[in-house]
């Protein structure tokens, strides 16, 4: 049984929507205005790079950067020098798996789009004004063949994840955790040494994720920037949105009753009142006076607090892409599937700023296997989807191996019995049906014998139930995909740097929005 390859997508994406997209669906092309497989487009930008470039060198001579970063920077200042982006809110320790797939999809897209002398650059955008902190203080790794969670404590009421100082005696704390719960290796001193001098680089939650993702990926280029580092840039935008406050929400409002018609889910419902901006993180809604935490304004009150403290002023979802692709010469988007399902209620909003979408390409993805996983799904012959159940895996093993003999034994007593109920009919009718009632208890009484000869096979199967159980937690943990769970220390501490760089070729070779499965070693 072969054991590489990819996975199919019906087994990896439950969003229609993305499902469609991917397969260039002609019911969604009113909602996307290209398609990523229509080949390149020329584009021109309107923003001042020069401002741009400034912005980005700033940030990232404070993330040390190396110098791959700094010229990959630099190139922008060409009119023909595009950034392709991709995003994640800071994860401690940069979160699961699909938050380094991003960041690769972003690499091998950039590379591939570069040629006829135009240049691509990717980019990530550390969503550090997020402050859903209960998705991002904690990441999975595996113990004894479970998922065991190491939660980061965020102290204090809900904040940004710029807002969140490092405590270093946490961070140490959670890396005395990692070494004692993951197996000696010759990488992984050097690994837990290199974790602990960047926390002590960085000043906050969202410095540590960029100063990370740097340390894996700035030897490709990989820029990174935080949105409230451009916030100046965006201060046009921001009036345009209280000027016309509920424009935003009004379009996404109007797309989801299209994707509705089309039998979509739509992803964003936001309410008629809602503004496409925060304050101070805070909701702002509109009917005549903007209302912020229960105080009122006007427009000329906001729009002076703009001018006056741009970085108090913060995107939503609906805009969040917006104020991304205001500032920056974005040519292509690396989105996750709940992320293309969202940019189906975009496109008009884009519009309505002036803004050309860019194409959304789908990332790629991975389930990493390891060879001890390998060898207990080729000896039990199952394929990798059927360890998402392993309840249903198991079951279909033990039916397997006596499903043949109970059911040679309904086909025998179905033979001996058609002649006595045709006899017994023919007689009396009424003994007909008392006849059917037996012949149904009969069954019943094989179906509950066969229940209990599989439980007691599961009972003299108890390796293989573990062993089944084990792979599927590899793989599925905690019944999810693998890269929405475990995080990238779990193979870097294993297999080191090489293990990104595998998975980086992997990307190379595969399709877009491909989910490769990886053997480990390989």
């Amino acid at each position: 049984m072969r054991l590489g390859g990819s996975l199919a997508l019906a087994h990896i994406i439950s969003e229609p929507v993305t499902l469609d997209y991917l397969a260039n669906s002609a019911g969604l092309r009113e909602f996307f205005p290209a398609h990523f497989t229509q080949g390149k487009r020329r584009r021109r930008f309107k923003m001042d790079r020069e401002r741009v470039v400034k912005c980005l060198r700033d940030y990232n001579e404070k993330m040390n950067a190396p110098s791959r970063v700094m010229e990959s920077i630099d190139s922008l200042l060409d009119e023909d020098t595009y950034v392709v982006v991709s995003g994640q809110q800071p994860g401690v320790f940069s979160g699961p798996l699909y938050t380094v797939y991003k960041a690769l999809s972003a690499i091998v897209i950039s590379h591939r789009l570069s040629h006829d002398g135009r240049r691509f650059i990717p980019l990530f955008w550390n969503a550090s004004e997020d402050h859903d902190l209960s998705e991002v203080d904690h990441i999975y790794l595996m113990e004894k063949n479970k998922p065991c969670r190491i939660r980061y404590p965020i102290k204090g009421a809900s904040r940004s994840a710029f807002e969140v100082k490092l405590d270093l005696r946490e961070i140490k704390k959670v890396l005395e955790k990692i070494e004692e719960i993951t197996p000696q290796t010759e990488f992984k001193e050097d690994i837990l040494k290199n974790l602990e001098v960047l926390a002590r680089q960085s000043e906050n939650l969202g410095d540590f994720f960029s100063r990370l993702l740097l340390f894996f990926f700035g030897h490709h280029g990989l820029v990174l920037i935080e949105p409230r580092i451009l916030r100046p840039l965006m201060i046009p935008l921001f009036e345009k949105m209280i000027k016309n406050p509920l424009r935003s929400t009004e379009l996404v409002n109007r797309a989801a009753a299209r994707l509705k018609k089309r039998g979509y889910s739509p992803r964003i419902h936001k309410t008629p009142h809602l503004c496409g901006f925060f304050l101070k993180r805070k909701k702002v809604t509109y009917n005549g006076k903007f209302l912020v935490g229960g105080k009122s304004f006007s427009s000329r009150e906001l729009l002076q607090w703009l001018e006056e403290n741009p970085f108090d002023f913060s995107s939503n979802v609906v805009t969040r892409p917006i104020t991304q692709d205001y500032t920056l010469p974005t040519y292509a988007y690396v989105a996750g599937p709940s992320e293309i399902a969202y940019f189906a209620q975009l496109g008009e909003v884009y519009q309505e700023f002036g803004i050309e979408m860019p194409l959304i390409y789908p990332r790629f993805g991975a389930t990493i296997l390891e060879n001890k996983v390998a060898k207990i799904i080729k000896k039990y012959g199952l394929a990798i989807p059927d360890l998402r159940s392993p309840a249903s895996a198991i079951k279909k093993l033990l039916k397997e191996e006596l499903g043949p003999v109970f059911a040679r034994a309904r086909d025998d007593v179905s033979k001996v019995l058609l002649p006595m109920a045709e006899t017994v009919g023919q007689i009396d009718e009424t003994l007909g049906d008392s006849f059917q009632a037996s012949e149904k208890k009969i069954f019943r009484e094989i179906d509950s014998l066969e229940k209990r000869a599989v439980r007691c096979l599961r009972k003299q199967n108890s390796l293989m139930e573990l062993q089944i159980y084990n792979a599927a937690e590899n793989l599925f943990p905690l019944g999810d995909l693998q890269e929405r769970k475990i995080n990238v220390l779990e193979y870097r501490i294993k297999f080191g740097h090489d293990f990104v760089e595998v998975i980086h070729r992997e990307f190379s070779s595969s399709n877009y929005g491909e989910h490769r499965v990886i053997t480990f070693p390989g």
